[in-house]
């Protein structure tokens, strides 16, 4: 092999990429560029295959193709890795790795194919040299690049060694960094190469640790992103051409001094002191600190800068998503302010917002002229390319303002009522919204200065980018009529919940637990970590029932959830209570609820796990107040059978009646709205329905459950 032969190389890069990195190659090498299933394929030298690793700013990874099959089959890999002549790559006594990836019926593990290709590499060179090359996983000579794809299978050597990605120049990053190639498909994308090269100016006003202003700045100096690598794989290789090489390293640092010379305006701000730092670190090492600086400011503070000559140029940044539920409404007034700092200070500036939200982009408020799509990591964005021109029409942003007027206004409403109830009964926990217009069909729970909102599921005939608009708004809302700050609000879509669902931690976990009292009951509650709270409001009136009911009696509280009603009857002098529940972590609640009223697991006071309907099946005590309230629906794993409350109450409270004293009650509620109680249990007990007594106040404009009182029969 030599610098001027043409060899076929592939290329992979960051996904949405693709075509970028084809018109790049074309202009950095001049070269016939094709499409490959990872990325691109072209035809070039060694000495093209050098000038890409040194200059494309959009590659992942370079390899040099050696074989390529169309029959995919262990039998047919075999043979395409003994077609190749290693000795030509390696010594027979040098350093070898390879990456395998794909499957056949014989190769179901990565690391065995990888084991398989190395075999036949090694026994190949032993047959001819007699001699084998070792494995070096951290500093190989050559690594072997194999890969079985669907119609296809391919083995090459991997030029690069790093993805590219990785300029050398990075010391730390701030909290969510963009990788270095997906900076430049975004830059490329807004038009920056051509707009540097008119020495117009660049801004990000969110540049967190800088990625995309040094990317800039290194495009706008013609600074070739490969010059801060300690090295390439290919240096490593057999057939390495160092003069050329060198050349090529000479050549670009003599176009890195002449660009630094003639480079525009590039700048970054952002509020965390910290990240500035480390970015100003960053172009000290690479030696543009002096044309290109980082300050701290936050967003609402910024103006013009009056120390550097401006030209209109391009505002591109990537400021956060809020992946997280919750966190979206925050960034509502950032997007508001993006636009507004558009609009008024950077007319005749291009402006390039990426982002994962379609409802936060619009937030901006310009009509984008065009939308280019992106794979930051594991999170699918859209690059949002506004022209920040008074002329252009602006999107109306607050067509929403009336309903989210009538939606605080019913907020308002709603506290007023409940005012003189909630002082009166010092009640620290209530419901204060229930989807009481249409537009905003969210659940809202005040627990002490926190918030709890529960987002209805929308009818599949509301866009879900409109139903999340509107729980922005409305979070945005709240936080104004509570003065609470949107960290103190908990965001959950209220659905359905099967199984164990109702018992698992959200997917993250803050474990933030306060305490809420109830009637001189102490209760804690957690909104951020389950899909529940811990307390049941609508059954407030029960619990103060039960306390003011239980001196000296024996109470059983069956499906106990978080034991609310236990902690009340022992408020309340009980004699004794059972606890009940099938989950663990439940129950440890209950304790901990109980022990914060004074009192303490023991003989009096039990908490059992277990199957509620096998346990009553066996209980042989008594009890003078016993609760039932069932989930509507469980299909637990570690119940012995499904439970359906409609199909199964009968059994249930019949087999409660069995526990239940000669002149006790029993509560059996339950939230299933279509329940109707078996004319059986009519014949068989007293009965008495109590939902008006036992829903609360502030869930009257919505009955949430049903609730009896259950009696013997004289």
């Amino acid at each position: 092999m030599n610098s001027t032969t043409s060899y076929r190389f592939w290329v992979t890069c960051p996904q949405g990429v693709h075509g970028l990195l084809k018109t790049e190659i074309q202009q950095i090498a001049s070269v016939e560029v094709g499409d490959w299933h990872k990325g691109v394929t072209f035809v070039g030298s060694i000495a093209d295959a050098y000038k890409i690793c040194l200059w494309s700013r959009l590659s992942s990874r370079v390899y040099l193709a050696l074989a390529e099959s169309n029959e995919v089959s262990f039998e047919a890999l075999e043979q395409l890795v003994g077609s190749i002549a290693w000795d030509e790559h390696l010594r027979p006594t040098g350093t070898l790795k390879v990456k395998f990836s794909g499957h056949l019926p014989e190769i179901r593990d990565t690391r065995f194919g990888g084991q398989k290709v190395k075999d036949w590499v090694v026994d190949q060179m032993r047959d001819k040299h007699g001699a084998r090359p070792s494995v070096d996983t951290d500093k190989p000579d050559v690594t072997i690049f194999a890969q079985v794809a669907r119609k296809k299978m391919f083995v090459g050597l991997e030029f690069t060694g790093e993805s590219l990605h990785k300029r050398g120049y990075r010391q730390a990053t701030g909290p969510a960094p963009i990788k270095e190639n997906l900076a430049c498909a975004l830059l490329y994308s807004a038009g920056w190469l051509a707009m540097a090269q008119q020495r117009q100016s660049f801004f990000d006003l969110m540049c967190g640790s800088g990625t995309l202003v040094v990317e800039a700045a290194m495009i706008a100096a013609d600074y070739a992103p490969g010059l801060g690598r300690i090295e390439f794989a290919f240096e490593r290789w057999l057939q390495h051409d160092n003069k050329a090489w060198q050349e090529l390293i000479t050549e670009a640092r003599q176009r890195r001094v002449k660009g630094i010379e003639t480079m525009p305006v590039v700048m970054g701000y952002d509020a965390d002191g910290g990240v500035i730092a480390s970015a100003n670190e960053t172009l000290k090492n690479l030696g543009l600190s002096t044309q290109v600086r980082c300050y701290q400011k936050p967003l609402h503070e910024w103006e013009m800068p009056t120390h550097r000559v401006v030209k209109p140029g391009l505002w591109l940044s990537n400021p956060p998503y809020g992946e997280r539920l919750g966190d979206k409404p925050l960034l509502l007034k950032t997007y508001r302010k993006m636009g507004e700092l558009a609009r008024e200070k950077l007319a005749g500036w291009r402006v390039g917002v990426l982002t994962s939200d379609d409802v936060l982009a619009r937030e901006v408020g310009l009509r984008p002229y065009d939308k280019k799509r992106f794979q930051n990591g594991p999170i699918e964005t859209t690059l949002y390319l506004y022209e920040a021109d008074e002329s252009r029409n602006e999107v109306q942003v607050s067509a929403h303002n009336e309903q989210v007027q009538g939606f605080k206004n019913r907020v308002e409403k709603n506290l007023k009522q409940l005012k003189k109830w909630q002082q009166r009964e010092q009640v620290e926990a209530f419901r204060v919204y229930d989807a009481d217009l249409p537009d905003f069909a969210f659940a809202i729970d005040k627990y002490g200065d926190s918030l709890h909102v529960q987002e209805y599921a929308p009818p599949k005939s509301i866009p879900p980018q409109k139903a999340e608009q509107r729980l922005m708004l409305a979070i945005e809302a709240l936080t104004e009529i509570f003065s609470v700050p949107v960290a103190k609000i908990a965001v959950k879509r209220r659905e359905r919940q099967k199984g164990q669902n109702q018992y698992e931690k959200a997917s993250s976990t803050r474990g933030q637990f306060f305490q809420v009292q109830e009637q001189g009951v102490k209760l804690s509650v957690n909104l951020f970590d389950y899909l529940d709270t811990g307390l049941f409001l609508d059954h407030r009136n029960s619990r103060i029932w039960v306390q003011q009911h239980s001196a000296g009696k024996r109470v059983l509280n069956l499906f106990c959830y978080t034991a609310a009603f236990t902690s009340h009857a022992f408020v309340g002098k009980a004699s004794k209570t059972v606890s009940v529940d099938l989950s663990k972590t439940y129950l440890k609640w209950g304790r901990d609820n109980l022990e914060l009223n004074g009192g303490k697991e023991g003989p009096n006071h039990q908490f059992i796990h277990a199957d509620c309907m096998k346990w009553l099946a066996e209980c042989k005590e008594t009890f003078d107040i016993i609760v039932l309230d069932p989930p509507t629906f469980s299909n637990s794993a570690r119940m012995t059978d499904t439970l359906d409350v409609q199909r199964d109450h009968e059994f249930l409270v019949e087999s409660a009646m069995k526990c239940l004293t000669a002149d006790g009650v029993l509560i059996f509620s339950n939230n299933y709205k279509k329940f109707y109680m078996d004319d059986a249990l009519y014949e068989k007990f007293d009965v008495k329905d109590i939902t008006a007594r036992s829903v609360p106040n502030d869930f009257k404009r919505k009955k949430p459950h049903r609730c009896f009182e259950i009696r013997h029969k004289f």
